[in-house]
């Protein structure tokens, strides 16, 4: 059956991964008829139901203009008709839902496939909250390649209520006439960057209100200090801020840098960056490992809260999120050319971290971090390897860090 796989991952929602194609910014979307078939269930079920084995029927609707008629299962999963699709489309997967005996929240998760049937990847929407009320609850998705169907299937998280109730109705999918924007902040409205935590890396050095050197004491220039756990050093000198861009290069013998916020501690919000991390020559030697992340105030101890929203080595064909929480971590990748500039964003909530990339929703973690931060976002280029290892030279560029507050944002 072809949505069993959802039905195995719903039990570790923890981590997904998607691959994505490209993404250009452009104007705004444009919407064209509905492609759900039987979206109001005027007359049967037909191209709905359970995924979790919950009970499922027809139930009739009498507080919802357009629609007489909606799906109702004691489960929390379900799918939605299936639509075909071609690659680069851009699709919003919408319906009305609805909570009886409970409440939380619901999500749209799109399944894709190829013409073969087999499985390729997913994407997910935002959560929106439910209740007793009809609620919207949506995705706006792109295509990728080789995909030729959409499974649309919904889950709910609604506690621990019981003998609930999870209605749907009025599926809406409209296919776009333009790509949404490849930023996070973007599509989801997440508002105006907060300026004080924010730096667009337009001067012709860094910030030093902003942000301390790998290498040199607040508010200094120059000196070295040992590197990522005491491998080769990490100098001042190394991080440069001109043209528009902030960069840390990483030479054969193991000299690098990177920088550290100095901002006003926060605790909860959403940070993106545009950034890439290119090799410089090809002399044989090992990688250097590139990260943007948020680290806690005062060093606190890492595995309790950390989140790196891309890490890698330069010339991998993948980046990882690794949110390291109570102890341990979680670890979600996505099959990206990061030697190009990419948007790399996180939304750290408290019972949970969600990590985009131009503008995707690619997975979320349901993961506590009660520590407070100071945006340590910017760059990070380390010697993984011992001292002595020949390294390959390289260089990471950062066109931008912004940072926005969310609903649970607090300030020191």
């Amino acid at each position: 059956m072809k949505h069993l796989r959802l039905r195995r991952r719903l039990a570790a929602v923890a981590s997904a991964v998607v691959t994505l194609g490209s993404l250009t910014v452009t104007a705004p979307a444009t919407a064209t008829a509905n492609a759900c078939d039987n979206p109001v269930l005027a007359t049967d079920l037909d191209d709905w139901g359970s995924l979790d084995g919950g009970w499922v029927t027809r139930v009739p609707v009498d507080d919802l203009p357009g629609a007489d008629w909606a799906f109702a299962t004691g489960g929390r999963s379900f799918y939605m008709p299936a639509p075909p699709v071609s690659p680069g489309q851009t699709w919003t997967f919408s319906a009305q839902d609805r909570v009886e005996h409970g409440s939380g929240t619901a999500w749209i998760t799109v399944e894709w496939y190829n013409a073969n049937g087999d499985y390729i990847g997913e994407q997910q929407g935002e959560a929106a909250a439910t209740a007793s009320t009809w609620t919207t609850v949506t995705a706006t998705v792109t295509v990728p390649a080789v995909a030729a169907s959409a499974h649309v299937l919904q889950s709910g998280d609604f506690g621990s209520s019981t003998g609930t109730t999870f209605k749907a109705t009025m599926c809406d999918y409209q296919l776009s006439t333009a790509v949404p924007s490849d930023l996070a902040s973007a599509r989801y409205g997440w508002g105006t960057p907060v300026p004080d935590q924010s730096d667009e890396y337009n001067g012709t050095s860094v910030d030093l209100t902003k942000w301390g050197l790998f290498g040199a004491d607040p508010g200094e220039t120059t000196g070295c200090t040992p590197g990522y756990n005491g491998h080769g050093r990490r100098c001042a000198s190394q991080t440069t801020e001109s043209g528009g861009y902030l960069s840390v290069t990483g030479t054969a013998s193991g000299k690098t840098g990177g920088l550290y916020g100095r901002m006003r501690p926060f605790k909860y919000g959403r940070v993106e960056v545009r950034e890439r991390a290119i090799s410089l020559s090809n002399n044989g030697g090992r990688p250097y490992g590139a990260v943007p992340l948020l680290w806690p105030e005062n060093d606190a101890d890492y595995t309790h809260a950390e989140i790196d929203f891309a890490e890698r080595q330069v010339g991998s064909p993948t980046v990882d999120l690794f949110v390291h929480h109570d102890g341990t971590q979680t670890h979600c990748p996505a099959a990206v050319n990061s030697m190009q500039f990419h948007n790399y964003a996180i939304d750290w909530q408290p019972n949970s971290v969600k990590w985009y990339i131009d503008g995707n929703l690619i997975c979320r973690v349901e993961a506590s971090i009660d520590y407070f931060d100071t945006t340590n976002g910017g760059a990070q280029l380390d010697m993984v390897p011992p001292t002595g290892t020949v390294m390959r030279p390289a260089r990471q560029d950062i066109d931008w860090i912004r940072m926005y507050a969310n609903a649970y944002t607090q300030y020191r």
